[in-house]
């Protein structure tokens, strides 16, 4: 749940607040990461265009742009991609949050 979502005249609940807190750090570190990677990347491609002077669709500038804005939909920082089909760091959190609760729930199933 997006904090969009929560009623906006009520306090934050703490749990889901703390729970939004972690999800966007979650997505900080990967979005730093990213930038991490793709500047030292983006100088290799463009010396590797600079030499082989290829079309633009076949560039590694581009394709690394592309690749660029694929992770930024991954990553869905801002929650910009919502109700997208495509893989994010969201609906992953959501999957590991549900296959906890299930085996949270097999455990108490099989202790009782």
């Amino acid at each position: 749940m997006q904090l969009k979502d929560l009623p906006q005249d009520e306090p934050l609940p703490l749990k889901k607040g703390f729970r939004h807190l972690a999800i966007f750090q979650l997505k900080l570190v990967a979005d730093a990461l990213r930038d991490v990677l793709l500047s030292p990347i983006s100088i290799l491609a463009f010396i590797a265009d600079a030499i082989l002077k290829p079309p633009v669709k076949k560039s590694l500038s581009y394709k690394l742009m592309l690749a660029g804005q694929r992770s930024e939909r991954i990553i869905n920082l801002f929650d910009q991609h919502d109700g997208s089909k495509e893989f994010t760091i969201d609906s992953t959190v959501v999957e590991v949050e549900l296959a906890v609760q299930r085996e949270l729930e097999k455990r108490k199933e099989s202790e009782a």
